[in-house]
């Protein structure tokens, strides 16, 4: 019997089309319901496109990885999928990844930190995070999260979000990896959206096409040991995170450390996250 395939799907919330700020993705947000909606749909698309592939697609694996992974509606998603979701995790929008997946596929997600005209661009942490480096180079959550991938032997497959993202794409892996853009930044909280509709059909076919030709994507590594530069957003933070082991403080914000490998250099970026969350809201 011929060995099924698996996919793992990382979705995000800030590059779903229609989506422009964080106020309408607060859960209190009346428009967040509708949110919601549009999100499962985009993450179904991704699901039948894969599934369309061929017969031997084994299990398909969605990762809520916005905020605390309660995002998607359960009882919407396509049948026959796992869903992970909650928090916390220790491997966040990743969680569940391994060597057994033939591919990934990142929905939803936006810029890195920094980007002229990315919505909503940040680095894991809009509020903590100003900055990341790896090996010299600025590094957002695409680059990161196919890394882990990467380290597991797994392709990066298809990425959806708005059109900086999609240019980001294209500069760390080249045109091999499918794009979808939701939709054309104005500015960070100001967008030219695409309907929803149009959005999903393009996901849908371009991830059938991704799942088909899988064998043919390379996994993107770092080469390791890692070297990081982390730039917080205040010295605070910085207070807080310069006794975590192997950090060197350079300036009030700016730190650097090695880690062995890219696993490693996640749950030291994990930790800083967490930390700098407790001083955003209890210590602010």
């Amino acid at each position: 019997m011929a060995k099924k395939l698996n996919f793992f799907i990382s979705f995000d919330l800030e590059g779903v089309g229609g989506v422009t700020s964080w106020n309408e993705m607060k859960t209190d947000a009346p428009d967040f319901p509708r949110i919601r909606r549009f999100a499962t749909a985009e993450v179904n698309a991704a699901v039948r496109g894969i599934k369309k592939a061929g017969p031997k697609i084994g299990e398909i694996l969605i990762c809520d990885a916005h905020s605390r992974g309660d995002n998607l509606l359960p009882d919407e998603l396509e049948k026959g999928v796992t869903l992970v979701r909650g928090a916390p995790r220790n491997y966040y929008m990743v969680e569940g990844l391994n060597e057994n997946f033939a591919a990934a596929f990142f929905i939803g997600y936006h810029a890195m930190v920094g980007t002229a005209g990315g919505l909503m661009d940040h680095t894991y942490s809009s509020s903590s995070i100003y900055n990341v480096k790896i090996n010299g180079r600025d590094v957002g959550e695409t680059a990161i999260n196919a890394a882990i991938c990467g380290h597991y032997g797994v392709p990066l497959a298809l990425v959806s979000g708005d059109d900086r993202l999609a240019r980001e794409v294209r500069s760390f892996f080249g045109p091999k990896v499918e794009t979808v853009t939701t939709k054309y930044g104005i500015s960070r909280f100001a967008g030219r959206c695409r309907h929803f509709a149009d959005v999903g059909r393009e996901i849908e076919s371009k991830a059938e096409r991704a799942a088909r030709r899988y064998r043919a994507l390379k996994p993107f590594v770092f080469r390791s040991p890692i070297r990081c530069e982390i730039d917080v957003m205040n010295t605070l933070i910085g207070h807080l995170i310069s006794p975590l082991p192997g950090l060197t403080r350079r300036t009030g914000r700016k730190f650097i450390f090695r880690s062995r490998n890219i696993l490693n250099f996640y749950r030291q970026l994990m930790l800083i996250c967490d930390l700098a969350g407790y001083a955003n809201r209890v210590l602010s």
